[in-house]
């Protein structure tokens, strides 16, 4: 097997050892012990029968004893979680994905202070051909689909963060955050972990910071755009109820929304809004509306949309101060 195929075969596996039920140690050892096998030959060696085949009984039980931590002969919930990550981490976020790389950061406690659903760590993929300069930086924020998740872990390869790395969008360097929330998107956290990585990477450029979301994430990026608008360069919010509440502070941020005309009251609400802040003498608010799009099909025709890095990357806070 290629290595190109074999990356390609942990990540499939790996999705599917995110999908395991809660409840059932063996098949969580199976899905570990089905990749390890045919990946990691290293976890093999020395577990074979006489006839050469894998030992899966043996192996089985070296990887409950890696797992049980506490040695009671059963994994707990907290132990498959940790369980999942790790392998997630070890065999998936390792590796490089395009002309990015991925590293897991722990945000310091004031992130979890301000908001105990947002999870202490994100994924963080940096450039590997960097430009000399300072970098933006753009938030990824994912749907209600994500608060059932674990951990971040899952996010890795997701749909609404690789667009963002694919080959024809190389040339827009940039770090992307993902991280990960049990509940709706608190300002204040998402705020402190921006401040985190300011703090910790002295090329990113305070001035173009960007958030994209789906639709709760969507929403997360419009609350956050009206909690500090001066903290967002621009957000492109996608498929979610757009509140009207506090518009006047938003008339001079560049927003980019999107919706599907099947989506239900979120076809009519995008619109609305986009009415109302032009009312307001907003000259920065444009809206794309996918026709016969529902709100499953939205993302993949909203990421797919012609000239939007180009349009997003080109947004400065310094553009709005003169």
């Amino acid at each position: 097997m290629t290595p190109a195929a074999s990356q390609v075969a942990v990540a499939s596996r790996v999705r599917v050892l995110r999908d395991i039920p809660e409840k059932g140690n063996t098949m969580l050892l199976s899905a570990i012990l089905a990749v390890l096998a045919t990946m990691c030959p290293d976890v093999a060696d020395g577990q074979a029968d006489n006839a050469g085949k894998p030992d899966r009984e043996a192996m089985r039980a070296r990887m409950l004893k890696r797992i049980d931590a506490d040695g009671d002969g059963k994994i707990s919930q907290e132990e498959r979680a940790k369980a999942r990550s790790e392998f997630a981490r070890r065999h998936v976020g390792s590796g490089k994905q395009g002309n990015y790389r991925l590293e897991v950061v722990t945000f310091p406690k004031e992130v979890q202070d301000a908001d105990s659903n947002m999870d202490k760590q994100a994924l963080l993929y940096h450039p590997i051909n960097k430009p000399e300069g300072k970098i933006p930086l753009v938030v990824c924020l994912h749907g209600a689909g994500g608060t059932r998740q674990n951990d971040v872990s899952a996010f890795d390869g997701n749909r609404d963060v690789q667009w963002l790395m694919t080959p024809a969008n190389s040339r827009s360097a940039a770090r992307i955050l993902v991280p990960h929330s049990r509940s709706h998107w608190n300002p204040d956290a998402l705020n402190k972990a921006v401040d985190h990585l300011l703090r910790t990477h002295d090329d990113l450029d305070k001035d173009r910071i960007y958030c994209v979301g789906y639709s709760m994430g969507g929403l997360g990026a419009w609350n956050w755009a009206r909690h500090s608008p001066e903290r967002l360069a621009a957000i492109v919010p996608v498929a979610f109820i757009a509140s009207q509440d506090d518009l006047k502070k938003m008339v001079d941020l560049p927003i980019w929304a999107m919706v599907g005309t099947a989506d239900r009251q979120r076809a009519a609400s995008i619109p609305a809004m986009e009415k109302a802040m032009k009312a307001l003498g907003s000259t920065a608010v444009r809206t794309t509306v996918f026709e016969g799009a529902n709100h499953a099909a939205t993302p993949a025709r909203a990421w797919a949309q012609e000239g939007l890095l180009e349009w997003m990357f080109a947004q400065s806070l310094k553009n709005r101060r003169k």
